[in-house]
């Protein structure tokens, strides 16, 4: 019931924001105090001019000047444009306010019923994926998608596979399945890789119009919107919740909830997320990837993320 009045509060609260718009470089950003004191937050420097926290109301927000790196209850979350600073104040592009802050600490999603679930186990048949030594990204992931779904099922869902087998499928073909079989929502299931160094877990939603995507550094970008950014709220709270839950059971480090315009992002009809579940190229991420007992511990992740996504918005 807390949780609910918090809701509703912060609703109202964000409904009738307003406040001095500043551009920079383009970009139109607010005072983040502004917006803080609006909807009961306390804005307190953490590191005088570096990293403001913002507490008082749930979730907890911190942001750091000149990057687009934000924390939400903990969680990592990547901006579109990074937080400026203008005469000892933080700025925020009104932007990310409306796509990733509000969306995420004040959730008022479409709701709808979510009883179908489609899994989409990435690569397969002639496009291997990431491989390291005889271990091929593509048999990972239709792995994963199998726990997955029997976690989904047991939960009372159904649950559409856009493969269960070892078979080429091209991207276009993807979202369409999860279409045809009238999916709530679509989950991606990838394993990354990259320097020797870098490991962890990243869950994407779709970039919003107006934006690079955060691999591409963020920033403007005069890319329009497409038929997955219709469902943006929904999308980035299905990323987060997947994010959250994933970091906090299984232990792989939070590199974050990103953006990207994947083209089964792009295409697809409902709520949909990418879930970059670890790096082959990074050892200790291998070793997990590749153990049945891990592999288990991530798809019990997945459904709880499914499951608190599904308490705010398939109702």
């Amino acid at each position: 019931m807390r949780r609910c009045l918090l809701f509703i509060f912060l609703s109202c609260a964000l409904a009738s924001f307003r406040s001095e718009g500043v551009s920079i470089s383009g970009v139109e950003y607010v005072r983040l105090s502004d917006w803080a004191h609006q909807f009961g937050y306390q804005a307190k420097w953490r590191q005088r001019d570096k990293i403001l926290q913002l507490t008082g109301a749930r979730p907890n927000v911190t942001v750091e000047i000149d990057s687009r790196k934000a924390e939400i209850a903990g969680v990592t979350v990547l901006l579109s444009f990074p937080i400026a600073a203008q005469k000892g104040a933080a700025l925020i592009s009104e932007l990310d306010l409306r796509t990733t802050i509000e969306p995420l600490v004040s959730p008022r999603p479409k709701r709808k019923p979510i009883k179908t679930i489609c899994l989409d186990p990435g690569h397969g048949g002639r496009d291997t994926g990431k491989i390291d030594g005889r271990n091929y990204e593509k048999n990972y992931t239709l792995l994963l998608a199998s726990e997955v779904g029997s976690l989904l099922r047991k939960n009372g869902f159904n649950v559409v596979f856009t493969r269960t087998r070892d078979k080429t499928l091209d991207l276009s073909e993807r979202a369409p399945i999860a279409q045809r079989g009238k999916a709530d929502l679509f989950v991606s299931l990838h394993y990354h890789a990259g320097p020797s160094e870098v490991r962890g877990v990243e869950v994407y939603s779709l970039t919003p119009a107006g934006a690079n995507s955060s691999n591409a550094g963020g920033g403007k970008s005069a890319r329009t919107g497409s038929a997955g950014n219709m469902n943006d709220n929904n999308n980035v709270l299905l990323a987060y919740d997947l994010q959250r839950t994933i970091v906090r059971e299984t232990g792989l480090e939070d590199r974050g909830m990103k953006r990207a315009r994947f083209e089964v992002l792009r295409d697809a009809a409902m709520p949909a997320v990418l879930i970059e579940g670890g790096f082959m190229s990074n050892r200790g991420d291998a070793k997990k990837i590749y153990d049945s007992a891990f592999r288990k511990k991530m798809a019990r992740a997945i459904v709880d993320g499914i499951l608190s996504y599904k308490q705010l918005a398939g109702r």
